[in-house]
This record gives C-alpha cells, structure tokens and sequence, in this order.
C-alpha cells in the first residue's frame, strides 16, 4: 500500500467506527449533529478535524447509513461509504464491480471495495474512492433513491431527504467553518 492509502483507510476506519455510532435503533443520540431530520431519516455532520479526522456527512436511517467523507488532506481520498444488514459480510476487503443505480435514470458501474463491518460481524460495507468531494456535493440530489447491486444482486437501497441541507452544512465544513449542534426540520 502507498502512504496515501494507508492514510486514506485510517480516515475511513476512523468514520466506520463512528458511523456505527448512532446508527441503530438502541444507540444513544445524545451528541449527534443532526443538521436535517425526517421520517425517514437524518442527516449528520460530522467534523472531526481538531481531533486529526475529517468532515463527513451521512443519511441514518434506522438500519442503513449512507455517507461522503472528506478526504483529511491532500494526500488522501474523499469516499462514499455504503453500511446496512443486507451488505454481505465480508472476511477481508475484496474489490468488486457494482452497480450504482439513482432515481433520476443514472446507473454506473463502479470499482468499489467490499469490507468487514467493524462492529457488525453479519454485514457488511462498500465504499467508493471519489475523484472530489466538491464535486460529489455540487451533484448531490435533495432527494434520492439509491441502489447497489453487487454479485448480480441488490445489497443495498436507501431513499433520503433533505441532501440540499446537508450539502450546505458539508459545504461549510469543507470551507474551514467547524460545526457544532444545530438542526433543521
């Protein structure tokens, strides 16, 4: 692995750890930046650079997360990171080809990475290395349908809400503002 990788991947790890956080229905919300709620979900921010972490933002619904992550600097990689029950799980990380597919008619096929869930030995994650983060937010829907299919079947879906508003509050963390409590219904 080069140093940007393994940079990359302690970033990730990082989230990953956090991103179970908060995620299931007996997790405590206490200390969430919840910066959009809905019936179906929330989004959050999370700014974690004064700790040597990175600005993320993730859609929780009570058994899935969806979520950008920043890249910490210029050495790492922004990613997109799927977490839900019906991601096989995973003994090692293996990459794989899927398919992405959206409400509005867009369906790719994408190199991504199929791993562990650090918390939740029964599933597993995907997540995707983005060319820019900036770019990812410039394009994020307000409401979107996303689906993977992975070894010629659907692993993943997720409807959200409310991604013009976390967009924003991304955003505002990329630019140098960090964030704290705050949300928005």
């Amino acid at each position: 692995m080069t140093t940007a990788s393994v940079q990359a991947q302690s970033t990730l790890d990082k989230f990953l750890k956090k991103g179970t956080e908060g995620s299931g229905s007996s997790a405590s919300e206490a200390g969430i930046n919840k910066v959009y709620n809905s019936a179906l979900g929330y989004w959050r921010l999370d700014d974690d650079r004064a700790a040597g972490g990175a600005c993320a933002i993730t859609y929780v619904t009570p058994a899935y997360y969806f979520a950008y992550i920043a890249p910490l600097n210029a050495t790492t990689k922004p990613f997109i990171v799927f977490n839900g029950p019906t991601i096989p799980p995973a003994q090692k990380e293996t990459k794989k080809k899927v398919v992405l597919s959206t409400a509005y008619g867009s369906v790719q096929t994408v190199l991504a990475t199929h791993a562990p869930d650090a918390t939740y030995k029964e599933f597993g994650t995907i997540f995707m290395v983005l060319g820019s983060i900036e770019q990812a937010m410039e394009t994020m829907n307000d409401v979107e349908n996303l689906t993977i299919v992975m070894d010629k079947r659907q692993v993943f879906a997720m409807k959200w809400q409310g991604g013009h508003i976390a967009r924003a509050a991304m955003q505002k963390c990329l630019g140098g503002a960090e964030q704290k409590g705050g949300m928005k219904k």
